[in-house]
């Protein structure tokens, strides 16, 4: 691929998450982009021709992303490595904790969930996209954006929104708490994102010392009391690192 071609190629992709996140005109894709209008212009029409956006009539023509996107993103998770092995660890995790869990990776300003299990996994289950949720305010998303700082500071940049009394909109708390994480081993949520609910998850890491994804458990409030926080926190942590080698 010669230069242009790959400049062409990056600015397609960032086209289509921009879009991804609100729905724009060629003029704002542009400036986001900071390239020329008419670059924009031929870009978004390519998208639209291969069926990859929607756009609408009128004066200010708005540009959207179509599900063939999703259909794209489902494909990736089905033949992902990390999350097909997961599996059998997320299925361990629930049993001898009693309590649903899961591994999410992060997605922007939130995580995303690929792996589930709150009872017995049939034979041959396979990944797929689940709930996407907040960072700031859930375990698993707390255990990743301890590990990863520039993810970190622009969660934060963006504001953090509050779900309940409990939730860290401090981004100077949001600092303390990822020390307390990477201290620990494992992020704990105390109801912060809902007031039934606590969780607590330890962070995944690639063969480069990346946290790629994080392992955890959710569940009611007086299912997760200290006590049991104090056994599966740990365990969590332990069956996080047998996922190292895969991730």
């Amino acid at each position: 691929m010669t230069a242009p071609e790959s400049w062409y190629a990056t600015r397609t992709l960032r086209a289509l998450e921009l879009l991804a996140f609100k729905p724009s005109s060629a003029s704002e894709v542009a400036h986001a982009l900071q390239v020329h209008p008419r670059t924009a212009r031929r870009l978004l029409g390519r998208l639209l021709e291969d069926g990859y956006v929607t756009r609408t009539e009128g004066e200010r023509r708005i540009y959207s992303p179509t599900m063939r996107l999703v259909a794209l993103a489902g494909q990736v998770v089905e033949r992902s490595e990390l999350a097909r092995l997961a599996a059998s660890t997320v299925e361990r995790l629930h049993r001898e904790t009693g309590l649903a869990a899961h591994l999410t990776v992060p997605s922007y300003q939130s995580v995303l969930c690929l792996v589930h299990c709150a009872g017995p996994m049939p034979e041959g289950t396979r990944p797929q996209l689940r709930e996407l949720v907040p960072s700031h305010c859930t375990a698993g998303g707390k255990a990743l954006l301890a590990h990863r700082a520039e993810w970190r500071a622009s969660v934060a940049a963006q504001g953090l929104e509050r779900y309940t009394e409990r939730t860290i909109v401090d981004p100077s708390e949001l600092e303390h708490e990822a020390a307390r994480i990477r201290a620990r081993g494992f992020a704990i949520e105390d109801r912060e994102y809902r007031l039934t609910q606590r969780g607590l998850a330890a962070p995944v890491f690639d063969r480069a010392g990346e946290a790629v994804a994080a392992l955890g458990v959710a569940g009611p409030v007086e299912r997760l009391d200290t006590r049991t926080v104090a056994v599966a926190g740990p365990l969590a942590a332990r069956l996080a690192e047998t996922l190292l080698s895969v991730s």
